[in-house]
């Protein structure tokens, strides 16, 4: 179960997700996993697909350790190939629907400490797209929320459609802090603290494609997302190779001043809210299209 199923697709069933690994050097990698990876190699583009439509691209900790894997196993590659970009999608309706809020809704009955052990090795897990030697491209066809946003936010361009409901900030409705370096990002892509972005936060905003575009939160706004991002993508590829992969890290290297910090404090804060006894009614309220009655600040 995520919020992006309860809020947007109430009505679509549900099916479970198949755990794999990736073990291949071709080509295009094997699409019957929960991540797969191909390389366009005339264009100098590779393509990231989240691959579990069905679940609207949840991120589950088994996606996350294959997330990692294949991230590393494209490290490798890129030090042969010549690949000059990455764009990175999710397959079907959404970008990606954030966390599995059944394994999260789980957390209350883990000590603290460990659950914030926990939410860092699984921000680390996906937040490692950053390590790639060239500019990752997100391609956000359908809604990115939650701990999907985070993801969206931690690649270097973006793109996205015209529409409702395409960034989601939504942890405070839930009852949860940001994570997956969210309030990092968001106040790196609005260019410093900002009440716009205090407001976002605050209030769990969902923005539209056009709010978005507004904000300087994605590069481009067009009617065709897979279009758009493979249009941007030959435009980065075109440049100088050393220049790019140079540039990137350059760029990246300022944007991390205070990242481990905050996932330290995003961590330790999630672990907070997982552990209060209100846990679990904002995600009921969602389901149930009820608004969130939360206990007291000074209840357990």
């Amino acid at each position: 179960m995520n919020l992006l199923s309860m809020i947007l697709f109430p009505f679509s069933n549900r099916l479970p997700c198949l755990k794999s690994t990736f073990l291949s050097h071709s080509k295009k990698f094997s699409t019957k996993r929960l991540v797969s990876c191909s390389f366009d190699e005339a264009a100098k583009i590779g393509t990231i697909t989240l691959n579990s439509p069905q679940t609207y691209n949840a991120l589950t900790v088994e996606m996350g350790k294959e997330f990692s894997q294949i991230v590393h196993e494209i490290k490798n590659e890129l030090d042969e190939r010549d690949i000059n970009v990455m764009i990175l999608k999710g397959a079907g309706k959404a970008f990606s629907a954030g966390g599995d809020l059944e394994w999260l809704q789980s957390l209350g009955d883990v000590h603290v400490h460990k659950n914030t052990d926990a939410m860092l090795s699984f921000y680390k897990s996906f937040l490692c797209v950053r390590e790639l030697q060239v500019p990752v491209i997100a391609a956000i066809q359908g809604p990115a929320v939650g701990a999907g946003v985070g993801l969206a936010l931690a690649c270097d361009l973006r793109v996205t459609s015209p529409g409702p409901r395409k960034l989601g900030f939504t942890f405070t409705r839930l009852g949860i802090h940001t994570g997956m370096g969210v309030s990092h990002f968001l106040e790196k892509a609005m260019g410093g603290p900002s009440t716009k972005v205090n407001e976002i936060l605050l209030t769990g905003m969902f923005l539209s494609g056009e709010e978005s575009y507004q904000l300087g939160l994605v590069n481009r706004l067009v009617n065709n997302v897979e279009d758009g991002a493979h249009t941007l993508a030959e435009e980065v590829a075109s440049q100088h190779p050393l220049s790019v992969r140079s540039l990137i890290q350059t760029i990246r290297q300022r944007q991390n001043d205070g990242l481990e910090a905050t996932l330290l404090r995003e961590a330790a804060a999630q672990a907070a809210c997982y552990n209060r006894g209100d846990w679990g009614v904002g995600l009921t309220a969602v389901r149930d299209k009820k608004d969130p009655i939360f206990d007291s600040y000074h209840d357990k």
